[in-house]
């Protein structure tokens, strides 16, 4: 199974810089699948909290039909959304923070 650390920081820091990228290098393919692998449960996801205009990182139920719980912060970006979502299965996968700010 591929390995999430800090050797993988360049390809973070691919990802910050274009979120929305359609074509991501193979090495960045590996770090997203692994990111995005597994069940969903406790998983962190990007929730659209006004269409558009406004999104949130909530966490997944324990158990199928439990409800998402929304964080506080609120992003204007979804590009940001996703950057924070990004670090925090980061935190989630490796258990360690991710290397970029």
């Amino acid at each position: 199974m591929f390995k999430i650390d800090s050797s993988c920081a360049d390809l973070a820091a691919a990802y910050k810089k274009n979120p929305l990228d359609a074509y991501p290098s193979p090495a960045l393919q590996k770090v997203l699948q692994r990111l995005r692998w597994g069940n969903a449960r406790g998983r962190t996801i990007v929730v659209c909290t006004m269409p558009a205009r406004e999104w949130r990182l909530g966490k997944m139920g324990e158990r199928r039909g439990m409800p998402v719980e929304l964080g506080g912060q609120a992003y204007n970006r979804y590009e940001d959304a996703l950057w924070a979502c990004f670090r925090a299965r980061w935190r989630e996968v490796s258990g360690e923070d991710c290397p970029v700010e």
